[in-house]
């Protein structure tokens, strides 16, 4: 399981750097844009489509690693002030409870895909790009992020039946999370301690 969970971890990594880079490019073609509107009076057309198609998958494909990164908004007023069992098992319900939520995001972002095909729908613009091609390649976003989901609950309750709190708690816990070892202070360090 452990190496399952290095490779997803490695495969969101990649895509957050190939997002990294799409947005980069975006970011250059709206730069051509801009000087060619500023100082030429002309324009490409479509970067604004291109763009906005851009930025929808790079949102879909860095889900995943914006949740190995604990990136994802989580309220932990109560969390930690509980028992790392309970903690254990309110994060295991967190990333149930987000699955079963994407689980609806999938189907109806599937519903919008399978409406494009069968309409034949392009966009109202100059580019007039089929809608079918950015909205699969956003649902196939949606789509991985629920696999690193079910993997991430999977990697959660091996460790939670090998009684390894500490690994289900780095791995599902909140960004506040503190490991027992983080929580010692070093032998040379004096604890700040008010007298």
């Amino acid at each position: 399981m452990e190496k399952v969970l290095r490779i997803t971890e490695k495969m969101c990594r990649i895509s957050v750097w190939l997002c990294g880079f799409l947005l980069l490019g975006t970011v250059f073609l709206i730069g051509i844009e801009v000087i060619l509107r500023k100082f030429f009076g002309i324009t490409m057309g479509g970067a604004d489509e291109i763009s906005s198609y851009v930025l929808a998958l790079v949102c879909t494909w860095s889900l995943g690693f914006a949740l190995f990164q604990k990136g994802h908004v989580r309220i932990d007023i109560l969390h930690d002030r509980l028992s790392p069992q309970l903690q254990a098992a309110l994060d295991l319900m967190a990333l149930t409870a987000f699955l079963l939520y994407m689980l609806f995001v999938n189907y109806y972002a599937f519903i919008a895909l399978k409406t494009s095909i069968i309409r034949n729908s392009v966009a109202n613009t100059p580019l007039q790009t089929p809608l079918w091609i950015p909205q699969s390649l956003w649902f196939l976003g949606l789509v991985s992020f629920s696999l690193v989901l079910v993997i991430m609950i999977a990697g959660t309750v091996f460790y939670l039946l090998r009684k390894d709190l500490d690994s289900a708690r780095n791995l599902a816990g909140t960004s506040s999370v503190k490991l027992p070892s983080e929580e010692t202070t070093h032998p040379d360090e004096t604890p700040n301690v008010l007298t």
